[in-house]
């Protein structure tokens, strides 16, 4: 049976120790990425990975960075205008050499780092986002948003009380125009900055904004790609408000500045720029004025005079309407108090008659009935008389006939005469006093009937001329207030505040003319450019270079030619 041959660990690890002991404190660079990186003591501890294209990981060492290495490299890097930046997940080039013990194993001790290298990742890491942003065109949505010529409210991003929060603010505060700001406080520097602007931006997106700023003053090369952010550039390119950047390099671009609507170098800057856009609008205001003022000076002499002419018109106009109108108004009262005068006068003469003509008629029918009395009674009488004389005669004639032998019958008829001649006379007294009687009550029932039609023509007729004088009255009054309300609408007052109304409106008009004149604007610095063929240049994209192009000032004209172009 064979025998087991056992090896001690320290036999072992000396062993290795002995193999690896040349390549030991060689010299050598390695490209890998840093995992589990913490710094500790001033030293640096990490894992240095390798991944293959699926990211599992094909190769691991520990990496140690002591505190004098890593204070050398901190300092080249910054000498290069970088920050050493030794996040996990970062490519890094370092000057390496191996390290074994005994006790710990195999490790790496980091002498040098390259910031060539190191700057080549970053820039490549950004060229990679930007083609991705670029493939999906996301570079130019926040481009295509409006810009308010003179945008007033306005976020802002950046750190509260940080050089670029400063200079911005005091940019626009020296300016002497009215901003609203709305500042959201964030991080643009450091691994934080990715979630702080995020925020930043959604906390903007729910006001009511025209412009939204990202701002963040100088600083490393390294400090920049801290904006070299992906989620960042794609949250902007589909933002709902225009953003514009001042990341404070003068001659790197971050990718943010690619998919901003507008970038500047500085947040100094963009502060200049929301100026000059007011002061440029201040400077077309002023021309607009001057030239309203030196084109309408005639037109406002004319139209003064016209008012003035206007005016004396009106006047005088009123005055003569006013004056005919006095004069119909007393025409028509004397027709009217005329009319009602006749009118009195007829019904007075027709009551008169009335009065007279009721006064009369009973006692001419009074008169005329007894008349008629008399006659009926005479002529009864004489009835009554022949009757009575026809009887005595046919009693003498009687008597002479039955005298011998109707001697009782004679004394009967004589005594049926005498009743009868009784009776003939007690009737016909009856029948005057009946007559009169009836006579008497018709005079009396006519006297009253009279009467009464008197009093109730003499109320119709009191009726009719109280009528006739409240008519004439209200009418009298009607016409007075006619008079005074004609009187009042042509007072001269009225028309010299209506005056004074179009007076007011003609200087409104007046200043409107004058703001839009643009040769105020050249009065207070400001300038035109026209081509050759005095056609005014509205953009850089209606002029090429070497085109010869002439700028009006306040006094006089420069003639120019064109080197290059640069378009916002």
């Amino acid at each position: 049976m064979n025998e087991r041959t056992f090896f001690s660990l320290s036999a072992i690890t000396n062993r290795v120790q002995e193999i690896l002991q040349p390549s030991i404190g060689k010299l050598f660079w390695v490209k890998a990425e840093i995992s589990s990186g913490r710094e500790r003591g001033g030293s640096f501890y990490c894992d240095l990975v390798e991944t293959s294209d699926s990211g599992e990981i094909i190769a691991q060492m520990r990496c140690t960075i002591w505190t004098r290495d890593l204070s050398n490299i901190k300092k080249k890097f910054n000498d290069s205008d970088l920050d050493l930046i030794l996040d996990d997940g970062t490519v890094v080039g370092f000057q390496c050499s191996i390290q074994y013990s005994p006790r710990y194993g195999l490790s790496l001790k980091v002498n040098d780092a390259d910031p060539a290298f190191a700057l080549g990742e970053l820039e490549l890491k950004k060229k990679e986002i930007l083609d991705r942003l670029k493939k999906e065109g996301l570079l130019e949505p926040n481009k295509q948003l409006y810009v308010p010529i003179l945008p007033i409210n306005i976020g802002l991003i950046t750190s509260k009380g940080s050089a670029a929060y400063n200079d911005f603010i005091n940019t626009l505060k020296q300016s002497n125009f009215g901003f609203w700001v709305y500042l959201a406080d964030s991080m643009v520097q450091g691994n934080k900055t990715e979630q702080s602007v995020l925020n930043a931006l959604e906390t903007l997106e729910i006001l009511d904004l025209e412009l939204v700023l990202i701002l963040r003053g100088g600083g490393s090369k390294t400090d920049l790609f801290a904006l070299d952010n992906e989620q960042i550039a794609r949250k902007i390119a589909a933002y709902k408000y225009p953003v514009w950047t001042g990341i404070g390099h003068e001659i790197d671009t971050s990718i943010l500045d690619h998919v901003a609507n507008r970038y500047f170098k500085t947040p100094t800057a963009v502060a200049e720029e929301l100026v000059a856009r007011f002061i440029e609008m201040k400077r077309h205001i002023e021309e607009a004025e001057h030239r309203f003022k030196s084109s309408w000076t005639y037109r406002l002499d004319i139209e003064k005079k016209y008012l003035e002419s206007s005016t004396t018109g009106l006047i005088r106009g009123a005055r003569k309407l006013l004056d005919n109108k006095s004069v119909n108004l007393r025409e028509r009262a004397n027709f009217l108090s005329s009319k009602v005068f006749d009118r009195l006068t007829r019904e007075k003469s027709q009551l008169a008659v009335w009065t007279k003509t009721l006064t009369t008629a009973p006692l001419s029918m009074l008169h005329s009935n007894r008349d008629r009395l008399k006659s009926w009674t005479e002529k009864y009488m004489a009835s009554c008389n022949r009757r009575v004389n026809e009887i005595k005669q046919y009693l003498k004639q009687a008597e002479t006939r039955f005298r011998s032998t109707w001697s009782y019958r004679i004394m009967i008829e004589q005594k049926y005469a005498i009743d009868a001649k009784r009776g003939i006379q007690q009737g016909t007294r009856k029948l005057i006093d009946a007559t009169k009687a009836n006579l008497k009550s018709m005079a009396n029932l006519l006297s009253s009937r009279v009467f009464d039609r008197l009093s109730i023509e003499k109320s119709k007729l009191r009726v009719s001329e109280n009528t006739i004088k409240t008519g004439a009255m209200n009418e009298i009054k009607a016409q007075s207030r006619d008079l005074s309300g004609r009187k009042n609408r042509f007072q001269f007052e009225r028309f010299r505040q209506i005056i004074e109304r179009e007076q007011n409106q003609l200087q409104n008009k007046l200043a409107m003319v004058k703001a839009s004149d643009p040769v105020t604007s050249l009065k207070r610095g400001f300038s035109l450019v026209y081509k050759t063929d005095n056609q005014l240049v509205k953009s850089v994209k209606a002029v090429s270079s070497g085109e010869l192009l002439k700028t009006k000032v306040q006094d006089g004209l420069i003639t120019s030619t064109v080197n290059e172009t640069e378009e916002n």
